[in-house]
């Protein structure tokens, strides 16, 4: 059943190439050797130098049998179509590795992998011949540096239409994810692991079922409008014939490193990346809470202590988990890129965290320091000749204090010493003490010293009681007010005031005394007692 199945789609196939390449003759490019035929030449018509017809590549596989899309076992062109057999899992050698497959599909503006089943897409496409194949793919357009409008890469999965299977079991984007993790690995191997090159700058993946042979005619047909749509291969192929430009890439692709083995290699890149990142966040923690109190103004207790120790576990943990990756020869390398990008971070970090504690450390004394000399000013002034003399003692007292301080931060590891903040607060402190009675601190304490000697009042030393007389009198002859005036005298305690107003016929003023006259002399005595015990 499944031969007749295959027979039919490749008939089918056969007729779909036949009638969209008007008959053309069919051209080998690598024979299944892995040689190339440098002698092989393509009709003018096959692909048109301003690329309008569009380049499609079909990347069938060896090993799946009863396949809608029958394999090759060479490199050839039919019509307008790339035909090239996919990588095997067994060789490593030739058209067994992907080249041919990787050079057609470079130059393609269409990519087809066709071959693919179920049971490779549920197990995964890294660990199979098809990641090994997009993994080829991959490694040559990155190192071809194509670039422009991204091909359509097209995933044509197999299924049998009398199986138990349905469509809905087909996850597009858990393929697409796989395809795009495939691509991550090369991309680590090929440009390094700082390289930010994404799937979409090159491919447009798209996932199609296939059940049926009406659906590899409908598959080839997005395959031929998505080429003659896009036109990626012109940015590849330039003004070269496409003969010349695949020998270069096919040959480029037979000397170069193999890049095209997911399993072990990319899967261990990744592995590493994972490792980078859950070592950090390990750390990301601890190094927050330190980061906040540092933000407070307070120091990290044991800080140098605790830091090396620190590193040192997160770089355990970061071997720990990517012991695995040392054993290959590309992953080893790319791991130590690696590692050494997380310890790198690491020490940058926690450089800043101690050169913000040594910044808070060193602001503590010097604010100590002047407040001790203010306190020694209060007692011995500034004119003291002893002052200078006996804040020397003061000045060591703080440096020491300092270095103790500094030594806990210390981490010789990373050569974060305290010697440099020690010389820099030494010369602080010597510039505090020598300017510190011009400084505006010790100016306003002698100032309030001065106002409190001279506001200062003697203290009564015995009792007493004193009296005192303040006698006012009021003198109103007769008038309508235009003369008025006041006298005074003070003696000791006692004192005197007499006033003239000649308002008495005023009759303002008549009113106010209820209709009479006010008295011609009016007098007021205040008698005040004080008594001080």
């Amino acid at each position: 059943m499944s031969r007749s199945k295959g027979a039919l789609a490749l008939l089918l196939l056969s007729s779909f190439l036949s009638s969209s390449s008007t008959h053309a003759a069919t051209t080998t490019l690598v024979d299944s050797t892995g040689s190339l035929n440098k002698a092989s030449t393509l009709p003018p018509t096959t692909f048109k130098e301003d690329g309008s017809s569009g380049v499609v590549a079909l990347l069938t596989s060896p090993g799946t049998t009863g396949s809608f899309f029958p394999p090759v076992t060479t490199v050839i062109v039919d019509g307008s179509i790339l035909k090239a057999p996919g990588a095997s899992l067994e060789e490593s050698t030739g058209l067994a590795r992907g080249i041919g497959a990787a050079a057609a599909g470079t130059l393609a503006d269409a990519v087809v992998l066709g071959g693919v089943t179920m049971g490779d897409v549920e197990g995964g496409l890294a660990g199979t011949r098809h990641g090994r194949t997009l993994a080829e793919l991959f490694s040559s357009v990155l190192q071809s540096k194509k670039s422009g409008t991204a091909s359509t890469l097209i995933v044509a999965v197999e299924e049998a239409s009398s199986g138990a299977s349905s469509s809905s079991s087909l996850d597009a984007d858990s393929i697409k994810e796989n395809i795009e993790e495939i691509f991550d690995g090369v991309a680590a191997l090929v440009l390094g692991v700082n390289d930010e090159e994404e799937l979409s700058g090159y491919f447009n993946v798209e996932v199609a079922l296939v059940k049926s042979s009406e659906d590899v005619t409908k598959v080839m047909d997005q395959a031929a409008k998505a080429a003659t749509s896009t036109k990626s291969s012109s940015s590849v192929m330039g003004s070269k014939p496409f003969s010349t430009a695949f020998s270069e890439i096919y040959s480029t692709l037979s000397s170069s490193p193999d890049y095209a083995d997911p399993t072990p290699v990319a899967e261990a890149i990744l592995a590493c990346n994972d490792a980078y990142s859950r070592a950090f966040g390990m750390s990301r923690a601890k190094i927050a809470s330190w980061k906040h109190r540092a933000s407070r103004g307070l120091l990290v207790d044991k800080f140098g202590m605790n830091a090396d120790s620190l590193l040192q576990r997160t770089l355990d943990l970061f071997d720990r988990d990517t012991m695995a990756a040392a054993g290959l020869p590309a992953a080893g390398e790319q791991r130590l890129v690696i590692r050494q990008r997380l310890q790198q971070r690491m020490e940058k970090t926690l450089n800043d965290l101690f050169d913000v504690q040594m910044g808070i450390l060193e602001k503590k004394t010097l604010k100590k320091f002047n407040h001790s000399l203010l306190k020694k000013m209060s007692k011995d002034g500034l004119d003291s000749a002893q002052f200078f003399e006996d804040n020397a003692t003061a000045l060591r007292t703080a440096l020491f204090a300092f270095e103790t301080s500094a030594a806990l931060l210390e981490i010789p590891s990373l050569s974060l010493t305290k010697s440099n903040a020690v010389r820099d607060v030494t010369g602080k402190l010597n510039n505090a003490l020598m300017t510190f009675p011009d400084s505006p601190a010790a100016k306003i304490k002698a100032m309030k010293k001065v106002e409190q000697t001279v506001s200062k009042k003697k203290k009564p030393s015995e009792g007493s009681i004193d009296l005192a007389l303040d006698v006012v009198a009021m003198i109103r002859p007769d008038g309508f007010g235009n003369l008025q005036g006041f006298a005074g005298y003070q003696l000791g305690p006692h004192s005197v005031t007499v006033g003239c107003h000649n308002d008495a016929d005023d009759p303002q003023v008549i009113a106010q005394f209820g209709g009479v006259r006010p008295p011609f002399i009016r007098v007021q005595p205040k008698l005040k007692l004080e008594v001080e015990l």
